[in-house]
């Protein structure tokens, strides 16, 4: 069985066939050190045991609420114990049966390639290495990763546009997610690159921790990430916002951080769309499109029916890996 994971350092996304048919997953990446104790099963005992995982003699559990939760939002993560982990934890609650897979995923562009745009085959054979280790699951039979390709990331979240554009089309394919920011400038029917940047510490985290730090500044409690990342999604939800930031005053320093942070992204981003030149179509696609679209849009200046942004850009890359290579 072939499963396809965009295995971004906020969330892991899979896709995968099933009767025909694709499915997918997002999952949280949220693990701390050390197991954790689960409440179910204390009264069915068949209840799974809960996310508690072990790689190379070192132990790891989901704790979405956990301040102590490893940090992912930077390059190394790519390489890394939780990396792995997080994988698992996402094929685990895939709902498919723990069996032999081949994996395929993704490295930021800024990784993928050297620095003459050529594949860099060393880091391409590290990520290999590293998705394939062992990890096993408490109380549970867990997968074995049979075989790992990897593609850049970004590129395939536009095969659905590129292979219909003319020889002389061409798209910008702007990737914002929680670490890094890659644009690559590709020709029509994905024939190639015409010029690629990546900035590895512009990402969405970047309001993360500033959140972070607001909230342990104002409400003078430790957080995590996740519940970070929570009030970013749902910045413009005063019912969620009133219901865990409960004083206004607490509250609205939170989110004067959150949207000085938020223009910060959006200069960042535009800035670096700026170094590109001669591309006829844009789309902005990861975890922070919805932040820094309208932005890009009307940095870029291209009309309506050439500028895509989807309704649900997390899965943009992860399904057109599948459209490229299921």
């Amino acid at each position: 069985m072939r499963i396809f994971v965009d295995d971004g350092s906020t969330n892991i996304k899979l896709a995968w066939m099933e009767e025909g048919a694709v499915k997918t997953l997002i999952s949280p990446n949220s693990f701390k050190p050390e197991w954790s104790m689960t409440l179910q099963g204390l009264d069915d005992s068949t209840v799974p045991a809960s996310a508690n995982y072990e790689i190379d003699g070192e132990k790891y559990s989901f704790d979405q609420l956990s301040p102590d939760a490893v940090r992912t939002t930077e390059t190394r993560y790519q390489y890394s114990d939780v990396n792995v982990v997080a994988i698992h934890h996402a094929l685990m609650r895939s709902g498919i049966e723990p069996q032999p897979v081949d994996i395929v995923v993704t490295l930021p562009l800024g990784e993928y390639l050297d620095e003459n745009d050529q594949p860099d085959l060393a880091n391409i054979e590290r990520k290999k290495a590293n998705v394939k280790r062992a990890v096993t699951v408490q109380g549970r039979e867990s997968f074995t990763v049979r075989k790992v390709s990897v593609l850049p990331e970004s590129v395939p979240a536009g095969f659905s546009v590129l292979k219909d554009l003319d020889d002389l089309d061409s798209l910008l394919i702007v990737d914002i997610g929680g670490t890094t920011l890659d644009i690559a400038h590709v020709r029509s029917k994905m024939s190639g690159f015409t010029k690629t940047y990546c900035d590895p510490k512009t990402g969405v985290s970047i309001i993360t921790e500033a959140v972070k730090h607001a909230l342990d500044a104002s409400v003078r409690t430790r957080t995590s990430s996740y519940f970070a990342d929570r009030l970013i999604q749902a910045r413009n939800d005063e019912t969620f916002l009133s219901r865990y930031l409960q004083n206004a005053d607490q509250r609205a320093q939170v989110m004067k951080v959150l949207h000085e942070r938020e223009k910060a992204l959006t200069h960042r981003v535009t800035d670096s769309v700026g170094r590109f030149a001669g591309f006829t179509h844009v789309m902005v696609v990861g975890g922070g499109a919805s932040l820094v679209a309208s932005a890009v849009r009307q940095a870029t200046g291209v009309s309506d029916d050439r500028f895509f942004v989807s309704d649900n850009p997390q899965f943009d890359l992860v399904l057109g890996m599948v459209a490229m290579k299921g």
